[in-house]
């Protein structure tokens, strides 16, 4: 009788199977109803929301009772047997949905594009090792953008066949993304499935962000166990630090005395929901905002004091300000490509992260701040509103009337872009392109970017009900698609566009049957100029006076011949679309898009670009067959 209670309140009993289990031991039908009456109470008040409960079942279905404790919704997985418990255990759990990937890889951005629009966990389920080696390039985009997605594989070798070097077995399989991973774990036992994934959401959700790995044997999904289910919110620190109000001080008055302060703003940003504060602390001392590369746009474009990002291949040659002589950092990594330093040594330093482990590594730092950089800002500007003198407050309306001068002139030097000479050209300027589609965008956009070089301009991002930006980061290509799909599944109200190159594309169009089959009415623009452009450009840059670029013989980097079609690629995987030559025909297209997504159909633009660089009209293929090869006749 002990043991049926135990499933009865861990839900792994209905009522009738209850009634019925405790017949069979002998026990009258009345008194079986009056134990189970007794119980309800107990269960009742154990669904209300206790925070710890035992459940009883096999280990798939421990592993879904805490995925509904840990506030997951969706799983994001490609289908293997050995997972069957816990696919079994979702049919009455309807809390849970599996939204199924053909491709482990555009799964996984899917998710981490659900994260990031949503701000809740999710998880990505693969099979086994070889599984997870085609998830493994969106994990270490997740680790760049500390992205906080939880990974999931069972082992394929059995506990009792462990070390036999069996079917797609390899020793010490969560060790693989051991580099790259918050949080990495092999469950002994299938009770402890539970306090693994508790581990993984804690480790991932627990600041700096980033992704975490969790897994166990096979055969421990089918194996019955007891265990304790605890919702997630009992476990996390649910951290959020203040930082040292002596450092705060110091920060103040080195940014009240400053002539020239520049504020430089990263991911950390929003993440905290901090774009209101770091608007305020701008407008409060006047200085011009930039941002390095980062995944969001972390501050509204529009706003008077932007100045522009810095740009990424040069680093350190921020437009404007030249001359900063106090530099505060609000949560970007500045990710160092070379050997220069974003800011100049003569420049005093203010660095104010939650990713502690980074400051101090390249940058002199003169205050550090470790904090969460929304009660950082805080704290911050209250500091220096107790500092502001009538002298100071001039000096501040001075330079913001410089900053804002030289916005304006740039939003002017931007908009000269029109007048190229090549405007019109067909097959079109990346440029224009970005342009038409910034002009069409909703104002409320959120905008996933895998373009490469292509420079989404003109959009005008705001955090702040504005447009938002999803930038590719993490340096594997195949992430876009599947961000957008997982963007739009978190934002279904919002316009979602998905820029996307056309080396990247072919990473990862897997996600568009996703986008068909669950109707998500993303539109995706590829441009497709059938080249590596990025390689293509760096080559010449390193090599500048090689053999590639005296005989315009470039061996990596031609995609044509044949030249991809996207839109047959994507009517394959059921979403419609057209490959566009002209301004002409983008403006139809994108029209034909907006009606697609209303009727909640994705819609795919294949947008023939012109290729930049030192390509010869007719790009050279080298020949790798040595002979022709023919058709033997029979």
């Amino acid at each position: 009788m002990r043991e049926l209670v135990a499933r009865f309140l861990s839900r792994s009993l209905s009522r009738r199977g209850f009634i019925k289990s405790l017949t069979a031991t002998g026990v009258t039908a009345t008194a079986a109803q009056s134990v189970l009456e007794s119980l309800v109470p107990a269960a009742q008040a154990q669904e209300a929301g206790t925070p710890i409960k035992v459940f009883q079942g096999t280990g798939g279905a421990c592993m879904a009772e805490q995925l509904i404790a840990s506030g997951v919704t969706y799983v994001f997985g490609n289908s293997a047997s050995e997972d069957a418990q816990f696919y079994e255990a979702l049919v009455d759990r309807p809390q849970i949905k599996y939204v199924l990937t053909p491709h482990e890889g555009p799964g996984a951005a899917m998710a981490s594009g659900y994260i990031k629009a949503s701000r809740k966990p999710a998880i990505v389920m693969q099979a086994g090792v070889v599984g997870l080696s085609n998830a493994i390039g969106q994990m270490f985009n997740a680790a760049k953008e500390q992205t906080p997605l939880v990974f999931y594989s069972y082992r394929s070798d059995t506990t009792r066949r462990a070390g036999r070097d069996g079917f797609e077995e390899v020793a010490n399989q969560e060790q693989i993304v051991a580099p790259i991973a918050k949080y990495t774990w092999l469950s002994r036992r299938p009770d402890m499935i539970p306090e693994t994934l508790r581990h993984a959401f804690k480790a991932s959700w627990t600041p700096p962000y980033g992704p975490s790995y969790a897994s166990w044997h096979s055969d421990m999904n089918e194996e019955r166990t007891r265990t304790e289910i605890i919702a997630q919110s009992h476990v996390d620190p649910r951290m959020r630090v203040r930082p040292n109000p002596t450092e705060v001080e110091r920060a103040a008055r080195l940014l009240i005395e400053a002539q020239m302060p520049l504020l430089i703003v990263g991911d950390e940003v929003w993440y905290a929901n901090g774009m209101k504060e770091a608007v305020r602390l701008a407008e409060l001392l006047g200085m011009p905002v930039t941002q390095a590369r980062q995944v969001f746009a972390n501050f509204p474009e529009r706003h008077p004091l932007w100045v522009g990002p810095i740009p990424a291949a040069s680093q350190a040659s921020v437009a404007f300000p030249r001359n900063a002589d106090v530099v505060l950092n609000v949560g970007n990594k500045l990710m160092h490509t070379g050997p220069t330093p974003f800011v100049s040594r003569t420049a005093k330093f203010i660095d104010m992260r939650i990713d502690y482990a980074s400051i101090g590594n390249v940058m002199a730092t003169e205050v550090p701040l470790v904090a969460d950089v929304a009660y950082g800002m805080a704290d911050l500007i209250t500091a220096i509103e107790g500092l502001i003198t009538p002298s100071v407050r001039k000096r501040i309306e001075e330079r913001a009337s410089q900053v804002r001068d030289y916005a304006a002139k740039a939003h002017i030097l931007t908009a000269e872009i029109v007048k190229s000479p090549d405007w019109d050209r067909s097959p079109m300027l990346a440029d224009r392109v970005t342009w038409e589609v910034a002009r069409f965008a909703d104002p409320d956009a959120c905008i996933i970017h895998e373009a490469g070089a292509n420079v989404a301009f003109s959009f005008d991002f705001n955090p702040l009900g504005g447009r938002e930006l999803f930038w590719y980061y993490g340096a594997h290509l195949g992430a876009g698609v599947g961000t957008a799909a997982g963007v739009k599944l978190a934002r279904p109200n919002q316009q979602v566009i998905c820029l996307v190159g056309d080396g990247s594309f072919t990473f990862g169009p897997t996600a568009l049957w996703n986008m068909a089959r669950h109707e998500l009415p993303v539109i995706v623009v590829v441009y497709n100029n059938h080249a590596y452009s990025g390689p293509h450009a760096r080559v010449i840059q390193n090599v500048p006076g090689g053999r590639m670029v005296q005989t315009g013989r470039f061996v990596h980097d031609y995609l044509g011949s044949p030249d991809m079609n996207m839109a047959h690629i994507a009517r394959g995987f059921g979403v419609d679309g057209e490959v566009v030559h002209s301004v002409e025909e983008l403006r139809t297209a994108l029209a034909r898009a907006r009606r697609a997504t209303v009727e909640g159909k994705p819609y795919l633009i294949d947008a023939q670009v012109a290729r930049t660089g030192l390509w010869a009209d007719k790009p050279w293929i080298p020949d790798i067959s040595g002979v022709k090869q023919r058709t033997r006749k029979v």
